[in-house]
């Protein structure tokens, strides 16, 4: 009968016994916590009793799903406790699970905001569908039981409108288009994140993704087109997948001409977007943002997120001096909301993500401007050393400036630690860069792109005991060990790190300043030995 059924409602994975889902410690890298296994009523106990330090906590999810009832509650615990959650490639979350994913989120800071902490790496499978009620193959129930079961369904809506609901300090659990996508596919079959439209849509971080080699106008308009559909792009009824929304974005206003400029300021790039639909009516909303050259630093962070602008304007006018809306945008917006992430799983796999900021950093464009160098920021140029060429203390401007009233000088290696300025002559050094943490290189644009960071060389990391950076740390997370930290620096935009053996802190600088005294501290920095 119907409630001999019930114990099968919602998300079931039918056919074998189920068996709760094992929270244990986990090594995986960025895991403090991995759940394994099907989701069955008291899974979320299992999470209360974590140990929660001041910075949070990851939980990695790999689960098939299971019962509905027990992946609301999951979500209410981690959504209520500073869990961040995590699906890693080769891994998946489906169903249930994908309930108790969404509610990853930490609250920080003296003033205690909460902020978005869920993410997705290609290779990982995130699913999504409606409920299910499965019932006996009978012929026909009783009124009463079809009653029982439909009010079961509705409370099953209704958990579903409470998360659509969990929203605070502008953090929602739940987006229009990813509620949309959940009612409208149907029990035996899977919504899953694929594209990064879809998570842009979706409100779910990506990470591991290969960054573009350079910035184009191709990339600003990426950035401006996500941004627009994050915050600007409301749901729309009968759209199925994010490009049905990201081809109305592209259609724009239509008394107005899309187009996409692209000019350099000092070290900044700055991009504007013409022509998203407004609904004030003979205007269009223009897009704009500034990129430092140094952008790399920040891929796959949450440090310094990208300002994006819209402001609006009259059709087949300039923008750019009003007053417009700020939204932050992470550095994945750069990539196309086509680009799979299974394309970038594949691309992982076969070792072609050489250009993640650490290791693979590439040249800025050119910079317009008389004596206007670009700085490749945690670079040492090797050779090319002018005679008499070592000048001491002194700070990155004036070295540039002795540099421009030198003849045969058109680049500089500065040690900022020491404060030494090494003047240089691109012609006769090896045009390669080595991986240097106290130091940057400055350039003559022209010559930008004539340097490349030396692929044969490894990395090596080197520690001084009860040293530490100062400042405040671009990111912090936890770490079991120094090894650990310097593993975590490695897979960042970071040259240096502060671990604490006994908060197990891993904080980590994209420029750090010089180390001093700190007792119990372990500093560690990046250098690529020249050759």
């Amino acid at each position: 009968m119907i409630s001999r059924c019930l114990v099968f409602i919602f998300f079931c994975l039918a056919a074998s016994v189920a068996r709760a889902a094992d929270v244990v410690p986990s090594n995986a890298e960025g895991c403090d916590y991995h759940l394994r296994g099907q989701i069955v009523a008291g899974d979320a106990e299992k999470l209360k009793v974590l140990p929660i330090t001041s910075q949070g906590i990851t939980l990695c999810l790999d689960s098939p799903g299971g019962n509905f009832a027990e992946g609301k509650r999951l979500f209410d615990t981690i959504w209520q406790q500073d869990i961040a959650t995590m699906v890693r490639s080769g891994e998946r979350c489906e169903s249930a699970c994908s309930l108790a994913f969404l509610g990853g989120s930490m609250r920080i800071g003296t003033a205690v905001i909460r902020f978005q902490m869920r993410s997705l790496r290609p290779g990982g499978k995130l699913g999504f569908h409606s409920p299910s009620l499965n019932l006996p193959n009978e012929n026909s129930y009783p009124a009463s039981e079809v009653q029982t079961a439909f009010a079961i369904a509705l409370k099953a809506a209704e958990s579903f409108f409470d998360i659509k609901l969990s929203e605070e300090h502008g953090v929602k659990a739940m987006t229009d288009f990813l509620y949309q996508r959940i009612l409208g596919t149907r029990p035996e079959n899977m919504f899953h994140i694929e594209t990064v439209g879809d998570a842009v849509l979706a409100n779910i971080t990506v990470t591991g993704m290969t960054p573009p080699a350079s910035i184009t106008e191709r990339e600003i308009a990426n950035v401006c087109d996500n941004a627009y559909a994050a915050n600007l792009m409301d749901g729309r009824p009968g759209y199925t997948t994010s490009a049905q929304y990201y081809e109305e974005i592209l259609a724009g206003d239509p008394d107005g001409e899309r187009k996409v400029v692209l000019t350099r300021q000092g070290e900044d790039l700055v991009g504007k977007v013409f022509n998203y639909f407004s609904a004030s009516k003979f205007s269009a909303l223009g897009c704009s943002v500034r990129i430092s050259d140094d952008w790399k630093r920040f891929w796959d962070t949450d440090y310094t997120p990208l300002s994006v602008y819209f402001e609006q304007y009259s059709v087949g006018d300039d923008f750019g001096d009003g007053v417009g809306e700020e939204f932050s945008a992470p550095y994945w917006y750069l990539l196309p909301a086509s680009l799979t992430l299974g394309q970038q799983a594949e691309r992982n796999a076969a070792g072609q993500a050489a250009n993640a900021p650490a290791s693979t950093p590439v040249p800025a464009p050119a910079a317009s401007g008389a004596g206007g160098f670009v700085r490749l920021g945690g670079y040492d140029l090797y050779g090319g050393d002018l005679p008499d060429g070592v000048l001491r203390n002194m700070g990155a401007e004036g070295c540039v400036s002795s540099c421009n009233a030198r003849g045969g000088c058109d680049a500089v290696t500065h040690d900022r630690w020491n404060r030494i300025c090494i003047l240089k002559s691109v012609g006769s050094s090896n045009g390669r860069l080595y991986l240097l943490s106290k130091a940057d290189t400055y350039v003559q644009p022209s010559l930008a792109d004539s340097l490349k960071p030396n692929q044969n060389v490894p990395v090596q990391t080197f520690t001084k005991q009860n040293k530490g950076f100062p400042g405040q740390p671009d990111e912090s997370l936890q770490a079991g060990s120094a090894e650990q930290c310097a593993a975590l620096c490695s897979e960042r935009a970071c040259l240096g790190f502060n671990w604490s053996p006994g908060a197990g802190r891993c904080d980590l600088f994209a420029r750090p300043d010089v180390y001093s005294d700190a007792e119990g501290v372990v500093a560690g920095f990046m250098v690529q030995p020249s050759q």
